[in-house]
């Protein structure tokens, strides 16, 4: 008797749904889509949201100044080489290629506990603090990322060994405990991230061999950007100091000291300002007429380099010292342009 008397119920409860999903227009349909389609976006987006101005444009700024540089160096490209235009008209790809690899390091890196203990105090509009995604969402994510972004690489954008090599460095840092160990390791993987990312945005930018970018000079200076990173990018970790305690993590301002930390970043930032400028400056002849012009392309790292010093030792709040961790990053870029000067003088 209690099924039979339930089937009318059952049966106005279905014509009520039937009722309800008749009801809904395809617009609705269609806005409800959309709206999921832009959160997804906007939770992609968010991940390196912070590496945007300090880390992708001056990759790709660093990338695409070493591809130009070459017109100027190499002596090998004859007319069908790849003029100036070529290049500038590979800055999105160049840029898309630098921002799908800070993409999937930004997911390993963020979707850990440690990480996310850390992002709540210092960063808690993140994906995973502000509960736009799962960790277990995070880690599907990045298992569907890492396939289609080394396909894209192979099949279009190029640089598939430094995304590999990238992937790798990714494992070492986030799941090897590599960004949690002691600041000098921190800071090794961070100089050994920039020398493949850059080498991986100027092939990009350049369709160069190793061989050409070795002749040119590029890998060298690669190199010297490398030791750039190792001494300085410890600059980040002064806005962060707190979710760092929190987290355990031996940071150069937690384990030196918030002064000493500052003080080796002001003279690694000075002291690069003089040297990498020298190092191209010994690789070309620069005539009497021209050096004016040379002398200008060199003070303007010199200039940031003092900005950001005074920032350093003189605005010691987070918020100050995220300002002048962007600083930081235009600095950087002024040296990364130092490759032009071939071409200027």
């Amino acid at each position: 008797m209690e099924a039979i008397g339930s089937t009318p119920t059952l049966a106005a409860s279905g014509h009520t749904e039937k009722s309800k999903t008749m009801g809904k227009s395809p617009f609705t349909e269609h806005k409800g889509a959309l709206l999921h389609m832009f959160s997804f976006l906007k939770t992609i987006y968010l991940f390196p949201r912070n590496d945007v101005p300090t880390m992708i444009i001056p990759v790709t700024c660093l990338g695409t100044c070493a591809a130009l540089s070459v017109q100027g160096t190499l002596t090998t490209h004859g007319p069908g080489g790849l003029w100036w235009w070529e290049t500038l008209c590979r800055v999105p790809k160049t840029f898309l290629w630098v921002w799908m690899n800070v993409l999937l390091f930004s997911i390993s890196n963020q979707r850990s506990e440690d990480a996310m203990v850390e992002d709540a105090i210092n960063k808690p509009w993140r994906p995973l603090p502000a509960g736009r995604i799962s960790p277990s969402q995070a880690r599907r994510l990045l298992l569907a990322g890492i396939p289609l972004v080394v396909s894209l690489c192979y099949l279009h954008l190029g640089a598939t060994q430094e995304t590999i090599v990238c992937l790798l460095l990714t494992w070492m840092y986030n799941d090897l405990g590599g960004a949690d160990e002691h600041f000098l390791v921190r800071n090794g993987v961070n100089s050994a991230a920039y020398f493949v990312y850059g080498c991986g945005a100027m092939r990009v930018a350049s369709d160069l061999s190793l061989n050409d970018a070795l002749q040119a000079g590029l890998v060298q200076w690669l190199g010297i950007v490398s030791a750039i990173i190792l001494s300085t990018m410890h600059v980040q970790d002064l806005k962060d100091q707190e979710g760092d305690r929190a987290r355990a993590r031996s940071t150069a301002p937690l384990a030196l000291g918030d002064v000493m930390a500052r003080w080796t970043i002001t003279g690694g930032v000075l002291a690069w300002s003089i040297l990498a400028p020298l190092y191209w400056f010994s690789s070309i002849s620069v005539p009497a007429s021209s050096c004016g012009y040379g002398l200008i392309a060199a003070t303007i790292p010199s200039l940031f380099a003092v900005l950001v010093s005074f920032r350093v030792l003189l605005w010691r709040d987070p918020r100050s010292d995220t300002i002048t961790y962007k600083y930081w990053s235009i600095w950087l870029m002024s040296l990364f342009a130092l490759p032009l000067l071939p071409l200027a003088i």
